[in-house]
């Protein structure tokens, strides 16, 4: 009898770890590696893969079959060891009661154990180690399980559907919820921790997270620096900025930016000019650009480009005026990273010097110079490092001019009417020890300082 009662325990410890292994096996299983096997002829695979394609159905299987077992372990076999206790302890002289105290917590403490160890612990790790091994084994006796069991599965799930609903719930299936995007920066981050991931493959899919925080302006080229073709021109003129620029896309216009009638792809310039039909006008080639407001998202934009098959497009402020252009590689950037054929003569936005100084130019995101410098900026309206300074400064920086942001100077190396072309970020230390013999022959002078 006794005998009888121990066999059923472990075969209770072993449901429950069996139960416990299939749930997390099914859950960590990618249906991918089982359709690979499918395709084997594997008859376990077929059966796994109908297992996935009803994964919440035969979760609850699970679930209810370790609650069988809990509570079957629970109701067996705690009072069978507590009564191999008593007929150890009684013999030994202590009474009834004091026999009973003792076996009850030690009886309790033993099945927990058990439970814990050979019904949880075990088969989880095992089945998050070895999940498409365990799926595979656990699939015919599940499938059995779940047939036989299949009306209570059916009224346990549907009593508790309509007590979320009374209580206004959305009813959700068990696996489809999402990941926040805190989540899945996590995931990535412990995925190139543990190898599956480079660092490369990690980076871009931050990057497709991050691109629906910027806009089109952070990215855009400037108006001061679009180059542009104009109708006014001669079309010699016109030829040779096409050439010189090195550009396959320039905006036509007619005398100034604030005049675009649309754009020239090179290679409609280059066929006529070889079939000996060169335009009497530029204006014969422009194709229509498309004009969007540039604080668009660069996520729109991307979509943008892909409907339209677009890869060029005019900014426009608030006001409706011309602010700059903006690529489909501009976009493309910001998910791969910096993108240079044979002809870019590129220059980095922050070049390294001596003794911890950078020469940046001012075209630099000031993102970039965070992450490069370890700089921690304040909030500002201004994208760029030149608009940083002019934005500090209260104006438009002139060449000499700097002022402080945390533990660098910034000065402003090269600058014309309208910008700031190039700037250094020196340490203060080392400034002041630059400035020590100036300061006291130069007069005084309101600096703005941020710390």
């Amino acid at each position: 009898m006794v005998l009888g009662q121990l066999v059923f325990v472990l075969l209770l410890v072993a449901a429950n770890g069996f139960f416990v292994a299939a749930e997390f096996a099914l859950v960590k299983v990618r249906l991918s590696q089982i359709e690979l096997l499918v395709q084997d002829g594997s008859w376990t695979a077929r059966l796994s893969r109908n297992i996935l394609e009803q994964l919440d159905a035969y979760l609850s299987a699970c679930q209810l079959g370790i609650t069988l077992a809990s509570l079957g372990l629970g109701w067996v076999g705690e009072p069978l060891v507590a009564s191999l206790l008593y007929a150890w302890l009684e013999p030994a002289g202590l009474s009834q009661e004091m026999a009973h105290y003792i076996g009850m917590p030690v009886a309790f403490a033993f099945i927990t154990f058990l439970h814990i160890t050979l019904g949880e612990q075990a088969p989880k790790i095992l089945a998050i180690q070895k999940a498409r091994a365990t799926t595979l084994a656990v699939a015919p006796p599940l499938v059995i399980f779940y047939h036989v069991f299949r009306p209570f599965i059916w009224l346990l799930n549907s009593s508790s559907n309509l007590l979320l609903r009374i209580a206004g719930l959305r009813v959700m299936s068990e696996h489809e919820s999402g990941h926040s995007e805190e989540e899945l920066r996590l995931i990535l981050a412990e995925s190139a921790d543990g190898g599956s991931l480079t660092v490369g493959e990690r980076l871009i899919m931050e990057n497709v997270m991050n691109l629906e925080d910027k806009r089109a302006r952070q990215v855009m080229v400037p108006r001061s620096d679009v180059v542009f073709l104009n109708t006014a021109r001669a079309l010699e003129d016109n030829y040779r900025i096409v050439v010189e620029s090195g550009h396959t896309r320039l905006p036509v216009c007619e005398g100034d930016l604030d005049h675009v009638i649309g754009m020239i792809h090179s290679k409609n310039l280059l066929q006529r000019i070889i079939s000996k039909r060169p335009p009497n006008s530029i204006r014969e080639l422009a194709q229509d650009v498309p004009f969007y407001p540039e604080n668009i998202r660069l996520d729109s934009l991307l979509r943008q480009f892909l409907r339209d098959r677009r890869h060029l497009a005019m900014l426009v402020d608030e006001y409706g005026v011309i602010s700059g252009i903006v690529t489909f590689e501009d976009v493309l950037e910001q998910l791969v990273g910096p993108i240079h054929d044979e002809f870019d003569r590129e220059q980095p936005l922050i070049r390294d010097l001596a003794t911890g100084r950078f020469l940046v130019d001012a075209m630099c995101p000031l993102e970039q110079i965070e992450e490069h410098c370890g700089m921690e900026l304040p909030a500002v309206e201004a994208d760029t490092a030149g608009g940083l300074v002019s934005e500090l400064l209260g104006h438009i920086a002139k060449e000499g001019e700097h002022v402080r942001l945390g533990k660098f100077e910034l000065r402003v190396i090269a600058a014309d009417s309208k910008r700031v072309r190039e700037l250094e970020l020196v340490p203060i230390e080392l400034f002041r020890v630059e400035t020590e013999g100036l300061e006291s022959t130069e007069p005084d002078r309101a600096e703005p300082e941020t710390v």
